[in-house]
């Protein structure tokens, strides 16, 4: 089972506990909730995209990872495409040079 499936879910879910919890407690009042339930959908979007860029940032590509990436591009030739084999019948991926 893949978590990242149901993400939304939960946090959509999550989120309408946290509003009731707030209007049965009398911190918002039922305009403020009924504003917060009809724009749900556009809060957890949103809360999504954040946490994807946010992921985005946290996981960028390791140091080592680019140097030796560097060092593998400086023995290429500059005119000869790479060529990436790929698993089973899949075709090859083809990087031309630039």
């Amino acid at each position: 089972m893949n978590i990242t499936n149901y993400l939304p879910m939960i946090l959509r879910y999550a989120l309408a506990a946290i509003g009731a919890a707030l209007a049965t407690r009398g911190w918002i009042d039922d305009e403020q909730s009924a504003i917060l339930s009809q724009n749900l959908d556009a809060i957890v979007g949103g809360a999504i995209t954040l946490g994807t860029v946010a992921w985005a940032i946290y996981r960028r590509p390791s140091q080592k990872g680019l140097d030796a990436a560097k060092a593998i591009d400086e023995q290429l030739p500059k005119d000869a495409p790479v060529v990436i084999q790929t698993p089973a019948n899949q075709p090859d991926i083809i990087v031309q040079s630039k």
